[in-house]
């Protein structure tokens, strides 16, 4: 067949040309590839008895037989002792000689946890290493202990079958003379009826977690051995392997999940374990270089492979995970971690263009978890089921559990009001200021509460953490005749108080009364004047006589520039600080309630240049300076400074320390307590609510336990991730939203789900998902519109960032070594410090005074469009 690209069809076609020219036409034809560029073929036909071998071959494969590299051309009666015709599956063959020469797929990349729907059980996964001593064989029984604890079933199978050991890691007994997988495959490959029970061993009573032992080793192992050959497998009709498979689905065992012990290194059998049966391939490997180029080569393979696990429409990847073992103890492990990490991002990078768009990317640091020698585990002759293998297994556990149902579903009366419920639920977008029910979705966190507190007058925290809604509570939920005295304010407030002053203002207070005592001279008039005009007339004390300032002067006072009118007038007057500070305590002696102080806006109220920006310096200085010398002469007045992190560690002044102690950091530390912050604006929903009192959470959010935060979260958006690749969509959210000093924005959070809900209305229309109000899935390409919103707020308020941003978009990819940036753009580089400082960067590899590698976070990094490291 010169001149033709040959194919099965084309094979097959030349075939049964030359049957039919002989009179053979219902002869039974079998074509397929050897894995070698040339095809078996079998031909069977009652009339090719009175031929023998060679004019069989010279009838039948005319035009072909220098591709045909075997011919079984025979009668029914021979065909008896042939035994069962070859497979004619035109798929790709996993053998290692097929799997390492064949080319990068170019297909979708899709895994079985991308589906929405779960998958049927048993679910399979395979461990493996391409060398020894990694600890594989211990990863897989402690992560089966640990899943066992949890109610799972599972059954364990040997299949390092040139060196068992499983049984005994498991603590099992000793298998019988015929027990075990080498038995059970022999038996199959004879056609032999089996019982997989038979040939299984139960680890605990109390569990339902079964071993099935390689076998028990004896004289003739060896030899019995010899005769398995997985490529034969898979030239059969009758495959050993997928019948052992299948025996085990439909047993009594009935297990939720197989899993798989593979050889070590290239071995016949590991092949089909990893690129035909797994619907996940634990990778287990130290990153000593000797690994790396055997390993890189075994992942790209695999992501090119097609497992027989596959959808409607849809073939399936095996999905890959890795274990990295031993780490060293010590300041070392940090440094093998990111190595081992470094080297998955680029062997995976290939395959990450071929996800489909609304699916994740695959994260190297998310699939990847290391595992610290230990003594203890080292030397023991079974694995432990006690805490210390929980903590250290634990997450390979999580790995395993995502393969499986999920917990919770819709009620059927839920899943007819989905519809309904996403048409209610309704998320904030817009900043603190803007949120018109930001005081009904108040979290009242313990942070919260101290931040609320009279006694801490400081209140600190990244962009983003809540010290707005902090502002905005005390100033409109004050207790009755505990007026709050609004001082400063976010620019969206200042028509609400007409003293209050902008950025133009302040700068004419700066040019008019220069010199480093006239931010000390300011805050002091300015914070009397504000007190004076907050406070009801019967709390009020007349400014001291020295500022010859009248009554009916400030009730003329009615917008910005009569404030600042006065203000003037009042800085010009002889020690005028000083007569600040007295009428400021003569209206603490005036008052009869207690009153808060309050500033807020201070990092974009003096405006947005560089000059602005020292001139805040110097402001924020003055204000902590007045604030430590007056607080102890006001018994009824209590000041509540809210300031960004980064303004308030530049700041240098006098007593700095008498405020330690009494400052609150604004930090979302505790992930449900972030999560109860768009809980309670889901809680909103009528429809909601009622579906969670099916589940026995009750309506007081701020009451909530964790549990009640996480099934009220599972009704939202489920509780695993599909497309992402940390178990949970809680750790999926956390992980992305976080910068790169690992803080997090409430604001975000309600932007992604406010995007997801939309997103789920669009997809429900064509699908419908049960699982929950909102599927998994709809968060990942939500997050696009968030990474948007959040470079652009950053950008907005550090304007200063603008060559850094631009320096990172133009590398398009991360992490980014020192040297990259500055390449790019010389000034930028003088501004990394700074990205640092406010979560664009964090230090991937290295230290704060050695840093080899940056990383942009998820947060930012869509918006930059910026792929990782290696990826296509």
């Amino acid at each position: 067949m010169t001149g033709e690209a040959t194919t099965n069809r084309s094979v097959r076609q030349q075939i049964e040309g030359n049957a039919h020219s002989a009179g053979l036409t219902d002869a039974q034809i079998y074509v397929t590839e050897d894995g070698f560029g040339s095809y078996l073929v079998r031909v069977v036909h009652e009339s090719l008895d009175a031929l023998d071998d060679s004019e069989r071959r010279k009838l039948l494969l005319k035009g072909v037989a220098n591709i045909v590299s075997t011919a079984e051309l025979i009668t029914p009666g021979e065909e008896e002792w042939y035994g069962p015709p070859f497979s004619e599956s035109t798929g790709q063959m996993p053998l290692w000689h097929e799997v390492l020469s064949r080319p990068l797929s170019a297909d979708e990349l899709t895994f079985a946890t991308d589906l929405d729907q779960d998958i049927e059980l048993p679910a399979i996964v395979t461990f493996y290493s391409l060398r020894g001593g990694v600890g594989r064989t211990t990863a897989l029984a402690a992560a089966a202990r640990i899943l066992s604890e949890r109610g799972r079933r599972l059954l364990c199978v040997d299949m390092d079958l040139e060196a068992p050991g499983l049984a005994t890691v498991l603590g099992c007994p000793e298998p019988r003379e015929d027990q075990g997988v080498l038995p059970l495959l022999l038996a199959l490959e004879r056609g032999d009826e089996v019982d997989i029970r038979d040939h299984v061993l139960r680890v605990n009573e109390g569990e339902e977690l079964y071993c099935l032992p390689a076998g028990r080793l004896s004289s003739d192992y060896a030899d019995r051995l010899r005769l398995l050959d997985p490529e034969i497998w898979y030239r059969e009709a009758g495959n050993p392997l997928h019948q052992l498979l299948q025996l085990a689905k439909e047993s009594a065992l009935e297990p939720d999940l197989i899993l798989l012990d593979s050889r070590t290194g290239i071995s016949p059998v590991a092949a089909p374990l990893l690129f035909d049966v797994s619907d996940l391939a634990i990778i287990c490997f130290y990153p000593h270089p000797q690994a790396e180029r055997g390993t890189e080569l075994l992942v790209k393979a695999l992501m090119s492979a097609k497992s027989r696990r596959a959808t409607s429409d849809t073939p399936l990847t095996p999905e890959p995970r890795f274990i990295v073992s031993p780490v060293p103890p010590g300041p070392s492990a940090e440094t093998v971690l990111t190595r081992a990490v470094t080297w998955i991002d680029h062997w995976i990078g290939d395959a990450q263009s071929r996800r489909p768009g609304e699916y994740d990317p695959l994260r190297a640091d998310e699939i990847t978890h290391a595992v610290s020698y230990s003594p203890d585990t080292a030397f023991r002759d079974k694995v432990s089921n006690g805490v210390a293998t929980r903590e250290a297994y634990g997450a390979v556990a999580d790995w395993l559990e995502q393969l499986l149902p999920q917990t919770y579903a819709l009620s059927a009366s839920s899943r007819n009001r989905k519809h309904d419920v996403l048409e209610q639920l309704d998320f904030s977008t817009g900043t603190a200021e803007q949120q018109a029910s930001l005081l009904d979705d108040f979290v009242h966190t313990r942070v919260a509460q101290q931040a609320l507190d009279a006694r801490s007058p400081l209140v600190i925290g990244r962009k983003g953490t809540g010290k707005t809604a902090v502002f905005r509570w005390l100033m409109e939920r004050y207790r009755e005749n505990e007026n709050p005295v609004v001082v400063f304010s976010p620019h969206a407030f200042r028509n609400s108080y007409k003293w209050t002053l902008g950025s133009e203002a302040l700068e004419i207070v700066e040019s008019e009364f220069p010199g480093e005592s006239a931010w000390t001279t300011f805050w002091p008039c300015y914070t009397a004047l504000a007190a004076y005009f907050a406070l009801p007339p019967e709390e009020r004390a007349d400014p001291p006589a020295r500022f010859e300032i009248n009554k009916e002067s400030l009730d003329a006072v009615y917008d910005e520039l009569s404030t600042l009118d006065v203000i003037k007038h009042m800085m010009s007057r002889p020690m005028a600080g000083l007569l600040g500070s007295r009428w400021l305590r003569d209206i603490n002696s005036s008052a009869k309630n207690r009153h808060m102080l309050l500033f807020d806006g201070l990092d974009t109220g003096f405006g947005n240049n560089a000059e602005s920006r020292k001139r805040r310096t110097r402001a924020v200085t003055g204000l902590m300076t007045f604030l430590t010398e007056s607080e102890a002469h006001l018994s009824l007045l209590s000041f509540k400074v809210m300031l960004r992190v980064d303004i308030w560690q530049q700041l240098r002044f006098e007593n700095k320390s008498h405020l330690y102690g009494r400052s609150v950091q604004l930090m979302w530390r505790d992930q449900n307590d972030y999560f109860k912050t768009v809980l309670k604006q889901a809680i909103r929903s009528e429809i909601y609510r009622e579906m969670l009192a099916e589940t026995r959470v009750g309506p007081s959010v701020d009451d909530w336990r964790d549990d009640e935060v996480r099934r009220a979260w599972n009704v939202l958006v489920g509780e695993r991730m599909k497309g992402g690749k940390t178990t949970f969509t809680r750790n999926w959210v956390w992980n992305r939203l976080a910068d790169g000093q690992g803080d997090h924005g409430p604001r975000s959070l309600s932007q992604l789900f406010h995007e997801a809900v939309q997103w789920e209305k669009r997809e429900e229309a064509r699908s419908s998902y049960d699982r929950s109000i909102m599927r998994p899935r709809a968060l990942v390409p939500s997050l696009d519109k968030v990474s948007v919103e959040a470079l652009s707020a950053l950008q907005e308020e550090f304007p200063e960032l603008d060559g850094v941003v631009e320096a990172l978009r133009s590398l398009r990819r991360t992490p980014i070594e020192p040297g990259e940036i500055e390449a790019v753009d010389p000034t930028a580089a003088e501004r990394v410090d700074l990205a640092l400082e406010v979560g664009l960067l964090e230090i991937y590899e290295g230290t704060q005074d050695d840093v080899r590698r940056y990383r942009v976070p998820d947060l930012y990094r869509l918006a930059l469009g910026l792929t990782r490291r290696g990826q296509a």
